[in-house]
């Protein structure tokens, strides 16, 4: 949910102010606080989920106006959403629920990580080489469990990888994730999105992936936060 590059929102934008209340299809409602992210796949807000006196702040996701009309983005934004529901590991930010607001927009909560990108928070509190490695192991860990549930997450770097107060690491951002027996292989393909730092060789050429296209990118982040610099 962090790290996207930024996109100038049309009219079209399902725009939300701080303060608005969002009725979900399902039980509860969340009140918008403040935007966290856009980019080409979707908006992110910062809201607060209230149901009876229990209150929780979560990361909640739309479509956003480049996708609005697109049945392929509507199609990666389902998925991403099946995806999230068979993730289950405390260093992944997990799915709360996924649903349909009154007004027809389609929209996933996910829990909502107050942290630092992990290259940032080793530069700020210069972790020794051995609390560095835990660090990346508990990415690892997080990471093998997609894997284990047919997940390639595909966009692997600092950005989507944040360190929160507690000192855990979280993974985020599955939107561009893919299943290995997912049957729109081709589509995923074509659409070539990447960051091209932490792509691997075959991602950059199109080629059919695996989850060794994963285990590249976390090299690169482990370069990254021994060296100081990117490999």
């Amino acid at each position: 949910l962090t790290g996207w590059q930024p996109t100038i929102p049309d009219d079209t934008t399902p725009t939300l102010t701080a303060g608005e209340q969002i009725s979900a299809a399902s039980p509860g409602r969340y009140r918008v606080i403040r935007q966290i992210g856009e980019g080409g796949m979707g908006v992110v807000y910062l809201a607060q989920r209230e149901e009876g006196d229990a209150h929780q702040q979560v990361a909640l996701k739309f479509l956003g106006a480049a996708t609005l009309g697109s049945a392929q983005h509507a199609r990666r934004f389902a998925a991403e959403h099946r995806i999230l529901a068979t993730l289950r590991h405390p260093n992944i930010a997990h799915l709360l629920e996924g649903g349909t607001t009154a007004d027809g927009r389609p929209f996933i909560a996910m829990e909502y990580v107050d942290g630092l990108r992990i290259d940032q928070w080793c530069a700020l509190h210069a972790p020794s080489l051995p609390q560095r490695l835990a660090l990346f192991l508990k990415v690892c860990a997080a990471v093998e469990h997609a894997h284990q549930h047919l997940v390639i997450h595909r966009d692997l770097k600092p950005a989507n990888i944040l360190v929160n107060a507690d000192g855990e690491p979280k993974l985020l951002d599955f939107g561009i994730a893919r299943l290995l027996d997912d049957t729109v292989q081709g589509e995923a393909t074509r659409t070539q999105v990447l960051t091209p730092a932490y792509a691997s060789p075959e991602q950059v050429e199109g080629a059919p992936l695996t989850t060794a296209a994963d285990v590249w990118a976390l090299g690169v982040v482990l370069y990254e936060l021994l060296a100081g610099q990117r490999p």
